[in-house]
């Protein structure tokens, strides 16, 4: 993981093509299912009727691997990509990063956003925002360091 991660997001697309390409996501679901891959596993692994040529996947691969999204080795002739960052690492560095850019925009904005948001879609984690709330409240006050992950509900 020593290169930064790289990657656009874009609000007007859905779940995590909103920062992967639709052959990127592929890409990572089959490499995150195999853990490690040639282009000719992928390839393999893609949905059926999903039409990329060896060629394009070559390509597409090299650039993550430039984006920071998968690591290569060369075995043989071939490469083997892996994701450099397993599923939950990645939803969470890309998360906190999509927050800390909206923030920057209009952080209050943001925030009632979020909020109504969640009130919407799940009221009942609202009472689970709020104790994290009065959570990091203490945790301030006690000088204690929170831990920035964030917790599964």
């Amino acid at each position: 993981m020593s290169k930064q991660l790289k990657f656009n997001f874009n609000p007007f697309k859905e779940g995590i093509n909103q920062v992967l390409g639709t052959l990127e996501k592929e890409i990572m679901e089959a490499l995150w299912n195999r853990e490690e891959g040639s282009v000719k596993d992928v390839l393999d692994a893609l949905p059926p009727g999903k039409e990329a040529s060896y060629s394009t996947v070559i390509t597409v691969t090299n650039r993550m691997a430039t984006k920071g999204l998968l690591t290569k080795r060369k075995v043989g002739k071939a490469y083997l990509y892996k994701p450099a960052y397993t599923k939950e690492q990645f939803l969470e560095l890309v998360s906190k990063k999509i927050v800390e850019g909206v923030s920057g925009i209009s952080f209050d904005s943001a925030l009632v956003h979020f909020v109504d948001y969640m009130a919407k879609v799940e009221p009942e984690k609202m009472d689970y925002f709020s104790q994290l709330i009065e959570s990091r409240r203490k945790q301030q006050s006690s000088g204690a360091k929170p831990t920035g992950k964030a917790r599964k509900i």
